[in-house]
């Protein structure tokens, strides 16, 4: 299990005699598409790939934002276009996440790649829903990232891999 538990600040400050709480983090990798930041535990990410090391193959009869597989390695990976997945417009310019579930590879194209953070688990708060979002399955959970300026969206990879139709 890659999660890890630390000290808080408040229960660092506690007297001898006090329980200390332990607090539950996972580390995301943060990347921006549509102009939106998505988290995903860095327990999925196998590799970074840049737009120059990913030459996709199209094939024909796949959902739209499947723009088709690469060759990683001698092993064929489908490669989901984020952007359209979410209802934005493809761009040009992009970076190839790759992730890993239980030995299952998809990756992803996002926009660019901006950092990993640990984030504790009880501060991840509900996404409220909305009617006819049927990529907000994708998302479950959203964060204010340290600064208050950004918000980040969790995404749950098993719903990219097993709840992508």
């Amino acid at each position: 299990m890659d999660t890890m538990t630390e000290m808080t600040a408040d229960t660092a400050a506690l007297a001898p005699d006090e329980e200390m709480v332990e607090v539950e983090v996972n580390k995301y990798l943060i990347f921006l598409s549509g102009g939106i930041y998505y988290g995903v535990d860095t327990k999925y990410v196998k590799e970074m790939l840049t737009q120059w090391e990913t030459s996709v193959t199209w094939l024909p009869m796949l959902p739209p934002d499947i723009r088709g597989v690469i060759n990683l390695r001698g092993g064929v990976v489908p490669i989901i276009d984020f952007r359209l997945m979410m209802g934005c417009m493809p761009e040009d310019k992009f970076c190839t996440v790759i992730l890993d579930m239980e030995g299952t590879q998809i990756g992803i194209l996002v926009d660019e790649v901006d950092q990993t953070v640990d984030i504790e688990k009880n501060r991840i708060l509900p996404v409220p829903r909305q009617s006819d979002m049927s990529a907000q399955k994708m998302v479950t959970g959203m964060y204010s990232l340290p600064g208050g300026k950004k918000t980040l969206m969790v995404l749950d990879c098993t719903q990219l891999l097993y709840g992508h139709q």
